[in-house]
């Protein structure tokens, strides 16, 4: 993929559209000491371009996440309510996420199935919620387009294979599992892979070893979700995310270093990507 393709997919923004006609997406991440998680999918979300985005958060950290990023709205709540989100409402939302960051939430596993009894629209599970999939796989069947996003450690709990088995067959057990499981999978690292339902596989060749740190998924995992709330197909979405979360870090290597590769700089990052394309934009 190179930037013209990704502008041959990303949707154009009409003259008279408004907030909620430009990728409207909920997130639910976070968790005493991890608010690093869900600010990072924020960041990821805004530098796809979602125009409205949705925090669910424990009370704990909503200063610390809403004090760095001000254009999300925020759902505090009190993690010790364990029906919180039974009745969630996701009016106007086109796409979820849960996962990054909520490793600490005690009831984080009746989250993730209320979330899903409620969710008819795409959503990426990351983290935490990937691990609640590989000890609870009939939560698979409760959903129509579960997108998931596990590194190959995680990969591994899903699957029950370990890293060694999955590492000398891999294109083949993953092709397996996202078919058998009916998902979208992306199975990151070195040229991340991404399958739909049906086995199709897109092998990105975008980004560099800056992204091997804390973080980088959470803002992954933002960029997916906002994406699939601005598309229509949401496997193109997926592969889209990918490449874009890729290649940012690859233009940031232009001006900066390996080592020290500050994923706070992502929407700052996307803001001259999309510049760059602006007049590729049809007027509508």
């Amino acid at each position: 993929m190179n930037k013209e393709e990704f502008f041959d997919h990303y949707p154009v923004r009409k003259k008279d559209s408004n907030k909620y006609d430009n990728g409207v997406v909920s997130f639910v991440s976070g968790s005493y000491g991890m608010a690093g998680a869900a600010l990072f999918n924020l960041l990821g979300a805004r530098s796809s371009g979602a125009s409205y985005i949705h925090s669910y958060l424990p009370e704990a950290i909503y200063p610390i996440v809403a004090g760095n990023e001000p254009s999300a709205v925020y759902h505090p709540y009190d993690p010790e309510d364990k029906d919180f989100f039974k009745d969630m409402t996701l009016r106007k939302v086109k796409a979820a996420a849960f996962g990054s960051g909520c490793d600490n939430l005690a009831h984080k596993e009746t989250y993730l199935k209320d979330l899903i009894s409620v969710c008819d629209i795409p959503l990426v599970i990351d983290a935490a919620g990937l691990r609640i999939l590989a000890q609870k796989p009939d939560l698979y069947a409760e959903h129509k387009m579960l997108i998931l996003t596990p590194h190959m450690g995680e990969f591994s709990a899903l699957c029950h294979r370990s890293v060694k088995e999955i590492e000398e067959d891999k294109m083949t057990i993953a092709v397996n599992f996202a078919c058998t499981h009916h998902v979208i999978l992306v199975l990151k690292g070195q040229n991340t892979l991404v399958i739909d339902q049906k086995g199709d596989v897109y092998v990105n060749q975008s980004g560099n070893p800056a992204l091997a740190r804390a973080g980088s998924g959470d803002i992954l995992t933002g960029m997916i979700a906002g994406l699939c709330s601005l598309y229509d197909d949401p496997y193109q979405a997926v592969k889209d995310g990918v490449w874009l979360h890729g290649h940012l870090a690859d233009e940031a290597l232009k001006t900066g270093s390996m080592e020290v590769f500050d994923l706070r700089l992502y929407p700052q990052l996307a803001d001259r990507f999309f510049h760059s394309r602006a007049d590729s934009f049809k007027k509508i």
